[in-house]
């Protein structure tokens, strides 16, 4: 299928119209073949228009933008940071948000809707086929144009901006700028029984409006504007204004608030400068509000993402239901976007109207980008056609975010014996950017097909953490080696579920915990004398956002799940043995939810040794993110951010690197495995180490929970028991339903029962797992 981008560091606008494979579609969402989609001329031309010292002052001019970029410094050096910035600015970027088609699919969760049904959507590109969230789309009406349902997402903008206004039956509302969302408000307030005073400098804009219904329009360029507006509201002033106008200009904030009325409102939905006269506040008493995007729902990540919804009797305008009504006043004809149109552009000539809309020659102020009948559904687009080189280890990726491209891709291009074959990710998007460069194979949205590629060895899964356990156990059950990111699953049932697949279907997996590879890791292990009998790990992190993904309840997990089998594998490494158990307390007031835990200290208990990792968001500037003291017979080490590494005891202190270059082990971590899957020596984490990581991070978790002690083996066999009932329950559920057999089951269960724990009483437990 066809889709348009953006080149971030393009002075001149250009779009990239790329063949990408149909996207996956995820059990909340909606797949969907595009017959239109709507260019929206602020927000798209806005983002076109941005050079690259443009967004470096951006970057400098934005608080949370300088710390992310210095937090990544810190946290993995300059170049590293360089790499990043670099990938961002060459990478294209998805416009477009609003179109209209015919469903082709329907994720496992969604309901209301059903194949063939015509719809208009929200928060997608623009694609011949896209796969919004079930809460950006909306059925479409029999007879009504999908060019005109196609302005969805826009009309929804324009309607949440009246409602923030509060506007009552009979009032006057007046809306600064008559762009598309101008035009649009002026047209639903007048189908909302509200008298309509349109303001634009642009004079077809004006007639547009006049057209429309509006009943007053004036050019705020001639100097007798707002007394104008003033006559016609009787001395009063309009009731409410709605700022949809982009300027740096202080005239346009201060202009509304003259031509409201006291006690009245002023809605921005465009970026003015708020350069406001106090006496605007002091003597009229005007109502200041912003409206973003198009209802309660926006940048909420549940609810853009499917998984929830706000009750109709608490949220009455939601996000979709301000979508819903949109189409019903195109249905009914209150709104008719028709005038707005200046013209339909096939997605091939993608191009035309963003430079006639760049070059102020569109005429009119709305263009549409149209589909053909049948485009390509693939869900794979092969690049190269070719077999694996010889004596090379095939590798392909599931996932290509940041992570991928910034650290993995390199290390993996630097690896004499690694050759890459196939990308596997939800859309495809950044992997049809870089599959040519990178000599890729393949391009999917399907993991299967990757999997069943024969020059594939091994796959490194990258993709959002609750994919991991599905993607995990289908790359297992292909028979793949395995590269996993941290954390290996997000849940403790799907942990359970691995260790009873893996007994069955062993193959090679790690867990990609890095630290263990870093060079000054292998240094302090090797200056001293004896292993250490205690480690204090303690990592002093800044917070993050409080809506950060690793926050989200179902994609995050909490800082917990989501980064303590880092610091949990290397005690274990350090220390040289498999704990005896846990014990992990929350630090300050106990959370009431778990995968939201930022602040926690975890204990490991060894046979002779113990391990604290204290994780805290308390950290500055200049101090280690991340030390690690390992406390052995005469000798002490200190291991600062993986860049400085100084051992006290036997002589004078002993320093080596100065902390300016670190080595987390990245590249080392991907050479140990290449050599692992060609059957090399090699010091890879093996499967039992890489579990004794994720045991123990959710017996911290537990811990926690419960706040007692958690005894690993115990845990251990008490997952593996819950994971063979899941079986037994499922293969219940498969057969016909039997009462009397299911009676003499459960008395064989029983039994079986009593059989495990006679003798597990008089058996001792397996033999240690060696941690190297």
């Amino acid at each position: 299928m066809k889709q348009v981008f953006r080149r971030v560091i393009d002075r001149r606008g250009r779009v990239l119209v790329a063949d990408l494979p149909v996207p996956h579609v995820g059990p909340d969402q909606v797949l969907v073949q595009s017959h239109y989609s709507l260019i929206s001329s602020g927000t798209e031309m806005g983002t076109l228009k941005k050079t690259p010292t443009e967004l470096v002052r951006q970057t400098i001019a934005d608080p949370w933008m300088r710390n992310v970029v210095k937090q990544t410094i810190l946290a993995t050096g300059p170049s590293q940071t360089v790499r990043r910035v670099w990938q961002e600015m060459v990478t294209p970027r998805e416009i477009g948000y609003s179109g209209a088609g015919t469903v082709l699919a329907l994720g496992d969760n969604v309901t209301g809707l059903k194949v063939g049904q015509t719809v208009a959507y929200a928060a997608s590109g623009h694609a011949e086929v896209a796969a919004p969230s079930i809460n950006h789309v909306v059925p479409v009406p029999d007879g009504v144009d999908l060019r005109h349902a196609a302005f969805v997402t826009v009309g929804g903008i324009a309607m949440q901006s009246l409602r923030r206004a509060d506007l009552k039956f009979g009032e006057t509302v007046a809306i600064y700028g008559l762009g598309l969302v101008g035009q649009l408000c002026a047209a639903i307030a007048k189908a909302a029984g509200c008298v309509v005073v349109g303001i634009d400098i642009n004079p077809k804009a004006n007639e547009l409006a006049t057209a429309a219904g509006a009943e007053l329009v004036v050019n705020p360029s001639e100097g007798d504007w707002k007394r104008r507006i003033s006559d016609f509201t009787g001395k009063n002033g309009v009731d409410a204004t709605i700022i949809c106008a982009s300027s740096d200009s202080a005239e346009i904030i201060n202009g509304a608030m003259e031509i409201t009325r006291r006690q009245g409102r002023v809605v921005i939905v465009g970026y003015v400068k708020l350069d406001i006269h106090p006496k605007n506040f002091l003597y009229r008493e005007i109502d200041l509000r912003y409206s973003r995007a198009y209802g309660p729902g926006s940048y909420h990540a549940g609810y853009e993402k499917g998984r929830v919804d706000y009750p109709f009797g608490y949220v009455r305008w939601t996000e979709k239901r301000n979508l819903e009504e949109f189409i019903r006043l195109i249905a009914t004809g209150a709104v008719n976007p028709e005038p707005l149109i200046a013209g339909v552009y096939p997605v091939e000539q993608a191009q035309e109207p963003f430079d006639a809309i760049r070059q102020h020659a569109l005429p009119g102020v709305a263009a549409l980008i149209s589909y053909g009948p049948d485009p390509d559904r693939s869900r794979t687009i092969q690049v190269s056609q070719r077999r694996k080189r010889d004596g090379k280890v095939g590798i392909s990726l599931i996932g290509f975010g940041n992570h991928v491209l910034g650290m993995h891709l390199p290390n993996l291009k630097s690896l004499r014996d690694a050759e890459l074959r196939g990308i596997a990710s939800a859309t495809g998007r950044n992997a049809s950017a870089a599959a040519k460069g990178l000599d890729a194979t393949m391009i999917t949205t399907d993991v299967d097909e990757l999997l069943a590629d024969e020059g594939t060895d091994a796959v490194m899964i990258c993709s959002n953490q609750p994919e991991h356990y599905g993607h995990l156990r289908a790359a297992i059950s292909a028979g793949k080696a395995v590269f996993i990111e941290k954390p290996m699953v997000t849940k403790l049932e799907d942990f359970a579920r691995l260790l009873r697949l893996m007994e069955d279907q062993p193959t090679l997996v790690t867990l990609g915990l890095n630290r263990r590879y870093s060079p000054l890791v292998d240094t302090l292990r090797s200056a001293l004398k004896s292993p250490p009998d205690y480690v204090e790990y303690m990592i002093a992190n800044p917070p993050l956002p409080a809506d950060h993904w690793s926050l989200d309840p179902v994609d995050g997990g909490g800082r917990l799940v989501s980064e303590g089998e880092h610091f949990i594998d290397l005690c274990n490494l350090l220390i040289g043995r498999r704990p005896v158990s846990v014990t992990a307390r929350a630090l300050g007031k106990q959370p009431d939810d778990l995968r939201t835990l930022c602040n926690f200290s975890v204990t490991l208990h060894y046979d002779g040794a113990a391990a604290t990792v204290t994780f805290n968001e308390s950290g500055v500037p200049g101090f280690p993110r991340e030390r690690i003291s390992a406390f052995a017979k005469g000798q002490v080490a200190i291991l600062d951010d993986f860049g400085k590494l100084t051992v006290w005891g036997q002589g004078k202190p002993r320093s080596q690197g100065s902390g300016l270059h670190k080595s987390m082990g990245h590249a080392e971590e991907l050479e140990q495995f290449v050599k692992a899957v060609k059957g090399e020596p090699n010091h890879l984490l093996s499967w039992e180490g890489s579990c004794l990581a994720t045991l123990c991070m959710f017996a911290a978790q537990e811990s926690i929970r419960l706040g007692a002690e958690i005894d690993l083996d115990q845990f251990q066999r008490s997952l593996l028991d819950s994971a063979s009932a899941d079986e037994d329950d499922s293969a219940e559920d498969a057969g016909a339903v039997d009462p009397a057999a299911d009676a003499v089951k459960a008395d064989e269960a029983a039994a079986a029962d009593d059989a495990a724990a006679a003798d597990e009483a008089g058996t001792p437990d397996d033999a240690p797992v060696v941690i190297d």
